[in-house]
């Protein structure tokens, strides 16, 4: 058995301290104590995560028709058919939706091959689609796209309000710590959401907006 490794989850967003063991061939995880986002604590998946690290089920060399193929012939038949459509139809025809969990410099590279060689501003990432209003959020109000605030404030708060999320599936490790400043510390918790979802069975108030009218409550609530 090795000694554990201090290391982060890498599923959501809360960024779960674990510790990871390799013994007899497989990796064992735990939560991290000492880690100020969880305090030990880990849900489902994190707890799940050395199931995840043996290569079963993994696609470990280029397929074609579910033949296993090199890697020159795969990236030709790529080449080939991006080439066909673009002579066709021109370049917009094509596209990247990338990950987002690449790096800055895949980013670059996949920018740069999309806009610089083929010419199409056709790509598009997880990352943007997720955090773009979140972006322009927090630029408008505090001038830089940056998180103001800590988990440490869920121990502070008097009230805390989820707006469209479901706390309790998503991010079940934060959840639990809502959970514990509402019993300890007397917290109010206010769920905005159209359905009726789990963190709302901890909620003092439940405000059920019809979808596409939550801008209304907002503009209200800043001319109040």
């Amino acid at each position: 058995m090795t000694e554990p490794i201090s290391t982060t989850c890498p599923y959501c967003g809360v960024g779960c301290g674990i510790r990871a063991t390799v013994a007899k061939g497989a990796v064992e995880i735990s939560g991290d104590p000492s880690h100020p986002a969880n305090f030990g604590r880990l849900c489902s998946k994190g707890s799940a995560l050395g199931e995840t690290t043996d290569l079963d089920g993994r696609l470990l060399y280029p397929e074609i028709a579910g033949q296993r193929v090199g890697w020159d012939r795969a990236l030709d038949l790529v080449a080939d058919r991006f080439g066909e459509l673009i002579a066709a139809h021109g370049p917009d025809s094509v596209a990247f939706y990338v990950s987002g969990q690449l790096l800055t410099e895949d980013y670059y590279v996949a920018n740069k091959l999309m806009k610089g060689f083929i010419g199409s501003g056709n790509i598009d990432t997880n990352s943007r689609l997720c955090m773009s209003s979140s972006v322009a959020g927090h630029k408008r109000a505090f001038g830089s796209d940056t998180v103001p605030n800590a988990y440490a404030d869920f121990e502070q708060a008097s009230l805390i309000i989820l707006t469209g999320s479901n706390a309790a599936w998503c991010h079940p490790v934060l959840y639990q710590r809502i959970v514990a400043a509402r019993a300890e510390n007397g917290t109010r918790v206010v769920v905005i959401d159209p359905r009726r979802t789990q963190s709302c069975d901890i909620a003092d108030l439940h405000l059920p907006l019809r979808s596409g009218t939550d801008a209304h409550l907002f503009n209200g609530l800043l001319a109040w």
